[in-house]
């Protein structure tokens, strides 16, 4: 399911610091319209809990374009006189806890190595010379050239007696292992925290309603016959509903009736870009209007 298939009408928008910006009038195929004014589809990127989030770049556009909205209605009411044509919304928050895991040392194995001392023999073999000596008689001969040199000098002859030496060199090996397992196991821990909410008693109030709008949509589009049948389902519509509920309940219009406050609503709810014509949208307006005056 793509983004844009969980589309509600009357769907709250969020912006990236989670306040509230107003909800889904209706939505083509470029652009998603949230309080009358119209926002491509690439502002938006996520949803969360059934809310509609803006989009980092998104959100600035929407900022942008509510200053310039903020600065052309004072400079209206310093034409008219009149009251600020916004909506006054007032953000219910709640705290959420999100865990999240970190690698951390639980515990540790310890391996304890020693170097002990033993003393090993290694039999060897050696070879070496041994020197006999031995006077031998020969026949007499006279002395050669070559050996007159030496002849009636006093001296010591050195014969050198060579053998073979054990030299001792040590290496070392791999004997053995020592095989660690390490497993990964999960166990379930629970995170206790205390969260706080805000609870808005209109909302409240509201929910208790709710199924007294859902009959008289239902009563209002059986009389509708022709060309006035209303083909929308009571979740388009009920975003009108509420809107004269919470109207009904604003300090600004306390003590006035409908027809008196009319003027304002309208010009603040309009016809939140969903092609109906305020005659259309009025009985329902008016209806959650009554209906929370009269509890």
């Amino acid at each position: 399911m793509g983004l844009f298939d969980k589309l509600k009408r009357g769907m709250h928008v969020y912006g990236t610091d989670d306040r509230s910006v107003g909800t889904i009038d209706r939505w083509d195929n470029d652009n998603v319209y949230v309080g009358g004014k119209s926002y491509p589809r690439s502002s938006f990127d996520r949803f969360d809990n059934d809310r509609l989030y803006f989009s980092q770049e998104g959100y600035r556009q929407y900022q942008g374009s509510a200053q310039t909205g903020r600065t052309g209605a004072m400079g209206d009411m310093g034409r008219a006189g009149a009251m600020g044509e916004e909506d006054i919304r007032v953000p219910v928050m709640e705290e959420r806890i999100s865990v999240d895991k970190r690698q951390a040392e639980r515990g540790s194995v310890d391996i304890k190595k020693d170097v002990v001392t033993e003393q090993v023999n290694v039999p060897v073999e050696l070879r070496r010379e041994e020197v006999s000596v031995n006077r031998v008689d020969v026949p007499d001969r006279r002395v050669g050239a070559g050996e007159i040199g030496d002849a009636f000098e006093e001296g010591t002859i050195r014969v050198p007696i060579r053998g073979e030496e054990a030299v001792a060199r040590k290496e070392t090996f791999v004997t053995g292992e020592v095989v660690i397992d390490r497993d990964v196991v999960t166990e379930r821990e629970t995170i206790s925290d205390t969260i706080r909410k805000e609870r808005v008693d209109v909302d409240e109030n509201y929910e208790r309603n709710r199924e007294g709008f859902r009959q008289h949509f239902e009563g209002r589009r059986a009389g509708l016959t022709g060309s006035t049948a209303d083909t929308r389902t009571f979740e388009d519509a009920e975003t009108n509903y509420r809107t004269g509920y919470t109207a009904a309940n604003d300090k600004r219009f306390a003590g006035r009736k409908f027809e008196d406050a009319e003027p304002e609503i309208r010009r603040s709810h309009g016809s939140m870009g969903s092609g109906d014509s305020w005659e259309h949208l009025r009985e329902e307006i008016r209806e959650g209007w009554e209906r929370a005056r009269r509890r």
